[in-house]
């Protein structure tokens, strides 16, 4: 292949990922249409290929199709809550096809690092290490035309009760991202609201960016 070839690619996969930033938002309404499954396992194996402390891969998906699981998993997450301040469809968790839930787990990190983890690292990477695996899912999923949210406001003993992870808080749970295709009228009513309250700008790159010292 051809130095021009190779830049063409590189121009397109850039493009590519500034495009899939630039257009992915929450979504807070979701058609009752369900996913392929070859979709589904191709969204979650790309999720899996990104960084981790040590390449101890500390993250997991718990996959939710169950109707009276995604209802334990909406009430978690204060899903009446959005719906009440209307900036969600309603049953945007509870109805969505697919609702995920990364963790992160804590004795993968142990296994390599030692007991207890938090003696061991500066910072929690396993939930970091999820958070990261989080934003791969939903950009995959962006990119095979599906719409997803990220609710990290939820209330972990309950997400925990619903799924069945270990009580002793080794697997924890980091959101509840629901997945599926957007409902069409979802977005006129999340604007409308938005513009109700003011919209807040993203800050310049002067705000968030410094050079060389603070």
């Amino acid at each position: 292949m051809s130095t021009r070839n190779v830049g063409r690619q590189r121009h397109s996969l850039d493009a590519n990922l500034g495009g899939l930033l630039r257009r992915r938002r929450n979504v807070y309404g979701f058609l009752p249409k369900p996913i392929p499954e070859d979709i589904l396992m191709k969204v979650l194996e790309n999720a899996t290929h990104v960084p981790s402390a040590g390449f101890t891969q500390d993250f997991d998906f718990v996959v939710v199709r169950d109707v009276a699981t995604k209802k334990k998993i909406a009430a978690a997450a204060m899903e009446d809550e959005y719906v009440r301040q209307g900036v969600a469809m309603r049953g945007f968790i509870s109805a969505a096809p697919v609702v995920i839930v990364p963790c992160g787990n804590k004795p993968r990190f142990e296994a390599k690092y030692g007991k207890p983890a938090e003696k061991n690292a500066r910072l929690p990477w396993w939930l970091i290490d999820a958070g990261f695996a989080s934003l791969a899912l939903i950009l995959s999923a962006f990119e095979e035309g599906l719409a997803a949210s990220f609710v990290g406001a939820v209330d972990d003993d309950r997400i925990v009760s619903a799924l069945g992870l270990p009580r002793n808080g080794s697997v924890m749970p980091l959101a509840v991202i629901p997945i599926g295709y957007r409902d069409p009228s979802e977005k006129p009513a999340w604007k409308s609201k938005r513009r109700s309250k003011g919209r807040i700008p993203r800050r310049p790159l002067a705000e968030v960016v410094h050079w060389d010292k603070w």
